[in-house]
C-alpha cells in the first residue's frame, strides 16, 4: 500500500533512478524501494509486538539502520562522495562494535578459534563495512539484490528458529514479506521501482549485523559451526564477488570504487540473458553453494566446507570470465573486418 504513494512523491521531489550510458532503462525510476521496506517492516513491528526488553535489544541495528537509510536517500538524490559513505559505514561498525556486536571467534575455520581484542576489532569493522558495500555494489539488476536478501532472510529465519530464537525469527520474516512486495514492483513494468542506495545499504547492513548477532548467540551450543556456516552462506556471494571486482580494478592499476561492467551479474549479462534470468541464476548459485557448503560440513566439517564453496565461486567466475574474452575478441575481429573507406 505505501509504494503507490511513495512513487507518486518521488518524481516531484528528483528521488529517480536517471537513464544514462551505464543504465538500459530509457525511462526514470523512482528510487523509493528502500523506503517503502524500512517503513513497512517499522510499522508492521511496532503495531505486532510489544515494546519491551526483547524489543529494545536491537535499539542499535535500528539506529544504523536509519542512519544508513537517511545517506543512501541523500546519495540517491545528490551522489554523496564515496569517502563520506564510506567513513558513516566505518563509524556506524565501530558503533555496532562499541555495543557488544562483534566477531569473537572463528569458531574453528583453518583452525581458528580464540581472537586478540585487537583483531576483533578490526575483523568486525572491515567485515561490516565490507558486507554493506558488497551487497549495495550487487543492487544493479532488477531482482537481485532483493532475491539476495530474501534468500538470506528465509535462511537466517531457520537458523533463528533452531536456536530458540523466536523474536529474531520475527523480525526476518517481515523483511521477507516486504521484500515479496518490492519484488512485486521491482519487476514491473509499468510500475517499477528500484531499490536505491538507501535499500541495499540498509539491508546489508541488517543481514551482517544480524548475521552476527545469530553467531554469537549460538555460542556454547551444538550449532555453532551450522550457523557460522549458515551465516557465510548468506554473506558468501556478494563478498567474494566484491572481493574479485576489488582485485580486477587494482590489478588493472584503477581505484577498486572505479564502476565498471566486471560484476558477476554482469558477466552473466554477456551470455545473452536476460535480466531477471540473471538473478534467478545468481541466486540459484548462492542456493547451490550453501546446500554444497552444508553437505561438505556434515562430513568434512567448516573450514572444507568454506573451501568447497570457494572452489565452485572460483570455477562458475572463470568460465564466466573466459566468455567475456571470448566476446571481446569477438568483437576486436568484427571491427576489424569492417571495411575501410579509404576516401
Amino acid at each position: 500500500m505505501l509504494i503507490p504513494a511513495l512513487r507518486k512523491i518521488a518524481l516531484p521531489i528528483g528521488l529517480v533512478d536517471k537513464p544514462n550510458h551505464r543504465k538500459v532503462h530509457a525511462n526514470s525510476v523512482p528510487l523509493v524501494g528502500g523506503i517503502g521496506i524500512f517503513l513497512a517492516t517499522t510499522l508492521t513491528l511496532t503495531l505486532a509486538v510489544p515494546v519491551d526488553e526483547k524489543v529494545l535489544v536491537y535499539k542499535n541495528t535500528f539506529i544504523g539502520v536509519v542512519i544508513l537509510l537517511i545517506m543512501g536517500i541523500l546519495d540517491d538524490r545528490l551522489d554523496l562522495r564515496a569517502s563520506l559513505k564510506f567513513a558513516i559505514q566505518i563509524l556506524l561498525a565501530h558503533f555496532i562494535y562499541s555495543q557488544g556486536v562483534k566477531i569473537e571467534s572463528l569458531n574453528g575455520l583453518f583452525g581458528i578459534y580464540s581472537l586478540s581484542a585487537w583483531l576483533q576489532y578490526f575483523l568486525t569493522i572491515v567485515i561490516i563495512t565490507g558486507v554493506v558495500n558488497a551487497f549495495n555494489l550487487m543492487d544493479g539488476i532488477d531482482g537481485l539484490a532483493a532475491g539476495l536478501a530474501l534468500m538470506g532472510f528465509g535462511i537466517f529465519t531457520f537458523l533463528a528458529f533452531v536456536n530458540g530464537q523466536f523474536f529474531t525469527a520475527v523480525v526476518f520474516l517481515t523483511f521477507i514479506g516486504a521484500l515479496l512486495a518490492f519484488l512485486r514492483y521491482n519487476l514491473s513494468q509499468n510500475k517499477k521501482i528500484f531499490m536505491g542506495d538507501a535499500g541495499s545499504l540498509m539491508l546489508g547492513f541488517v543481514m551482517v549485523v544480524s548475521g552476527l548477532e545469530l553467531i554469537q548467540k549460538a555460542q556454547g551450543t551444538n550449532h555453532i559451526s551450522a550457523v557460522t556456516l549458515g551465516v557465510i552462506s548468506v554473506l558468501f556471494v556478494p563478498v567474494f564477488d566484491a572481493f574479485r571486482v576489488f582485485r580486477r580494478r587494482i590489478k588493472a592499476g584503477k581505484s577498486p570504487f572505479h564502476a565498471d561492467k566486471t560484476h558477476l551479474h554482469h558477466l552473466i549479462l554477456m551470455t545473452g540473458l536476460k535480466h531477471k534470468i540473471a538473478s534467478v541464476l545468481i541466486v540459484s548459485l548462492m542456493t547451490f553453494i550453501s546446500i554444497i557448503g552444508y553437505l561438505s560440513f556434515q562430513f568434512a566439517g567448516l573450514t572444507l566446507s568454506i573451501t568447497l564453496m570457494l572452489l565452485v565461486f572460483f570455477i562458475v567466475t572463470t568460465l564466466l570470465q573466459f566468455n567475456e574474452k571470448l566476446n571481446h575478441w569477438k568483437h576486436f575481429i568484427q571491427e576489424m573486418e569492417k571495411p575501410i573507406n579509404l576516401n
